[in-house]
Protein backbone atom coordinates (compact mmCIF):
# COMPACT_ATOMS: atom_id res chain seq x y z
CA UNK A 1 0.00 0.00 0.00
CA UNK A 2 1.21 3.47 -0.76
CA UNK A 3 0.84 5.85 1.91
CA UNK A 4 1.99 9.65 2.64
CA UNK A 5 4.21 10.10 5.99
CA UNK A 6 4.23 12.61 8.11
CA UNK A 7 7.06 14.35 9.60
CA UNK A 8 4.99 13.83 13.01
CA UNK A 9 5.03 10.30 12.83
CA UNK A 10 8.92 9.93 11.60
CA UNK A 11 9.76 11.87 14.94
CA UNK A 12 7.59 9.82 17.18
CA UNK A 13 9.85 6.77 15.25
CA UNK A 14 12.52 8.04 16.54
CA UNK A 15 11.82 10.39 19.70
CA UNK A 16 12.21 7.83 22.83
CA UNK A 17 9.68 10.36 24.27
CA UNK A 18 7.16 10.04 21.47
CA UNK A 19 7.45 6.81 20.61
CA UNK A 20 3.84 4.76 20.04
CA UNK A 21 2.79 1.37 18.83
CA UNK A 22 1.24 2.92 15.95
CA UNK A 23 4.52 4.92 15.09
CA UNK A 24 6.57 1.36 15.05
CA UNK A 25 3.70 0.07 13.07
CA UNK A 26 3.31 2.69 10.50
CA UNK A 27 8.18 2.52 10.42
CA UNK A 28 7.43 -1.24 9.86
CA UNK A 29 5.23 -0.10 6.74
CA UNK A 30 7.88 2.38 5.34
CA UNK A 31 10.23 -0.59 5.23
CA UNK A 32 7.78 -3.35 2.83
CA UNK A 33 5.20 -0.59 1.35
CA UNK A 34 5.97 2.63 -0.42
CA UNK A 35 5.72 5.65 1.39
CA UNK A 36 5.86 8.88 -0.31
CA UNK A 37 7.16 12.30 1.55
CA UNK A 38 6.99 15.69 -0.40
CA UNK A 39 10.54 17.44 -0.31
CA UNK A 40 10.06 19.66 2.35
CA UNK A 41 10.10 15.99 5.05
CA UNK A 42 13.29 16.45 5.11
CA UNK A 43 14.14 19.72 6.94
CA UNK A 44 10.64 18.93 9.10
CA UNK A 45 12.08 15.69 10.48
CA UNK A 46 16.11 17.67 11.39
CA UNK A 47 14.47 20.61 12.43
CA UNK A 48 12.54 18.47 14.97
CA UNK A 49 15.10 16.40 15.98
CA UNK A 50 17.36 19.43 16.58
CA UNK A 51 14.96 21.10 18.56
CA UNK A 52 14.45 18.30 20.52
CA UNK A 53 17.88 18.29 21.73
CA UNK A 54 17.79 21.56 22.00
CA UNK A 55 15.34 20.67 24.91
CA UNK A 56 17.19 18.19 26.24
CA UNK A 57 14.86 15.68 25.05
CA UNK A 58 17.69 13.80 23.31
CA UNK A 59 21.43 14.95 22.68
CA UNK A 60 22.78 16.10 19.79
CA UNK A 61 24.36 13.20 18.77
CA UNK A 62 21.53 11.27 19.08
CA UNK A 63 19.51 13.83 17.13
CA UNK A 64 21.87 13.22 14.76
CA UNK A 65 21.75 9.67 14.26
CA UNK A 66 17.77 9.78 14.56
CA UNK A 67 17.88 11.94 11.32
CA UNK A 68 20.40 9.76 9.61
CA UNK A 69 18.65 6.55 10.63
CA UNK A 70 15.09 8.35 8.90
CA UNK A 71 17.16 9.46 5.79
CA UNK A 72 18.00 6.31 5.43
CA UNK A 73 14.04 4.86 4.64
CA UNK A 74 13.14 3.62 1.60
CA UNK A 75 10.73 6.92 0.58
CA UNK A 76 9.65 8.13 -2.81
CA UNK A 77 10.39 12.05 -2.62
CA UNK A 78 7.90 14.60 -4.56
CA UNK A 79 8.12 18.12 -5.28
CA UNK A 80 4.78 19.77 -4.95
CA UNK A 81 3.67 22.64 -7.41
CA UNK A 82 4.15 25.90 -4.27
CA UNK A 83 1.28 27.70 -6.63
CA UNK A 84 -1.52 25.26 -5.78
CA UNK A 85 0.07 24.54 -1.91
CA UNK A 86 -0.91 28.37 -1.62
CA UNK A 87 -4.45 27.71 -3.02
CA UNK A 88 -4.70 24.79 -0.81
CA UNK A 89 -3.51 26.50 2.53
CA UNK A 90 -6.48 29.05 2.17
CA UNK A 91 -9.43 26.66 1.23
CA UNK A 92 -8.28 24.58 4.08
CA UNK A 93 -6.83 27.21 6.59
CA UNK A 94 -3.39 25.02 6.77
CA UNK A 95 0.17 26.17 6.52
CA UNK A 96 1.38 25.78 3.23
CA UNK A 97 3.59 22.78 4.61
CA UNK A 98 0.61 20.65 6.08
CA UNK A 99 -0.56 21.74 2.72
CA UNK A 100 1.79 20.05 1.01
CA UNK A 101 1.33 16.69 2.62
CA UNK A 102 -2.51 17.06 1.90
CA UNK A 103 -1.95 18.11 -1.74
CA UNK A 104 0.31 14.93 -2.13
CA UNK A 105 -2.55 12.36 -0.86
CA UNK A 106 -4.76 13.87 -3.23
CA UNK A 107 -2.30 13.64 -5.94
CA UNK A 108 -1.51 10.40 -5.27
CA UNK A 109 -4.96 8.96 -3.73
CA UNK A 110 -3.20 7.40 -0.88
CA UNK A 111 -3.95 7.93 2.70
CA UNK A 112 -1.83 9.57 5.20
CA UNK A 113 0.25 8.87 8.06
CA UNK A 114 0.08 11.60 10.66
CA UNK A 115 -0.33 12.33 14.33
CA UNK A 116 -0.98 16.10 13.84
CA UNK A 117 -4.42 16.59 14.70
CA UNK A 118 -5.27 19.27 12.72
CA UNK A 119 -3.96 17.43 9.24
CA UNK A 120 -5.84 14.79 9.97
CA UNK A 121 -9.40 16.73 10.29
CA UNK A 122 -8.23 18.43 7.09
CA UNK A 123 -7.56 15.16 5.36
CA UNK A 124 -10.69 13.74 6.65
CA UNK A 125 -12.19 16.41 5.57
CA UNK A 126 -10.68 16.26 2.06
CA UNK A 127 -11.79 12.61 1.83
CA UNK A 128 -8.54 11.26 2.77
CA UNK A 129 -8.10 8.32 5.00
CA UNK A 130 -6.28 8.56 7.61
CA UNK A 131 -3.42 5.79 9.37
CA UNK A 132 -3.81 5.19 12.61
Amino acid sequence: MTFILDASVALAMVLPDEGTPVAQRLLSAVVRDEAIVPSLWHYEVASGLHNAAVRGRLSQVDATQALVVLCRLPLRIDRPDPVHLIDLSRELGLSVYDSSYLSLCLKERAPIATLDGRLAEAARAAGVSVLS
